[in-house]
């Protein structure tokens, strides 16, 4: 007698494909991604996610990889303090210190403390190319994805919500300065006058401080203790 097999339920994988499928049919508008609602909700979880498996999985092999990615991502600190430090947000348009250089200081300074630490961690020894390779090549591919699929979009989607706000002076503001990346740089240029402590805690920006102290005491503590 011959059993009657019953149809075959999807395995944990294609389940997933599946309900990525409905999350991006169920957010298309006009034949793209309705806004950028899912980055507004997530992106911070998301950058959470990575940085706890950064942290679990992160093994510096190298003392000089290490020092420059800590100056690095020291910079790119600095550059969130100073930000957070000048900027009223939507309150008006912020374009002094860092953003007489770029219109988006602070998520430059993200980028450049993200690159620094995944550099920390990065080996290109032969002889310990595995499995930290593999772990430095996952850690810099997600740092593209988090850049290029929520962090840009964020940040067009800010500039929108800008040039509403404050139609022709901030079209103006965009033409002189540059978006991300500053055109050159000069020193004559770097104004820390109109930094204030009373922003700097209104923008509650003390916590990447403590993230920053918390990763590199760990990435330090693993390179001489190994």
């Amino acid at each position: 007698m011959s059993r009657v097999r019953s149809p075959r339920q999807p395995d944990g994988f294609i389940k997933m494909e599946i309900k990525a499928a409905e999350l991006i049919s169920s957010t298309k508008s006009n034949g793209t991604l309705r806004g950028s609602h899912w980055r507004e909700k997530y992106r911070v979880r998301i950058s959470f996610v990575f940085a706890i498996l950064f942290i679990w999985r992160a093994q510096p092999r190298s003392l000089v990889f290490l020092a420059v990615g800590f100056v690095i991502a020291l910079l790119g600190v600095f550059i969130r303090q100073w930000s957070a430090g000048c900027v009223k947000k939507m309150d008006e348009i912020a374009q002094t210190g860092p953003y007489a250089l770029i219109r988006h200081p602070l998520y430059f300074g993200s980028f450049l403390a993200a690159f620094g630490m995944i550099f920390s961690a990065t080996t290109f020894s032969v002889a310990v190319a595995k499995p930290f390779l593999d772990r430095a090549l996952f850690f810099w591919s997600f740092l593209w994805i988090l850049a290029d699929s929520i962090y840009l979009p964020k940040i067009r989607s800010e500039e929108e919500n800008l040039r509403e706000k404050f139609g022709a002076a901030y079209d103006d503001y965009a033409a002189r300065v540059p978006q991300v990346f500053p055109r050159a740089f000069q020193w004559k240029g770097l104004d820390f006058s109109t930094f204030t402590w009373e922003l700097w805690k209104k923008n509650k920006e003390y916590g990447s401080l403590i993230g920053f102290g918390f990763i590199y005491f760990i990435l330090f503590s693993r390179f001489f203790l190994r």
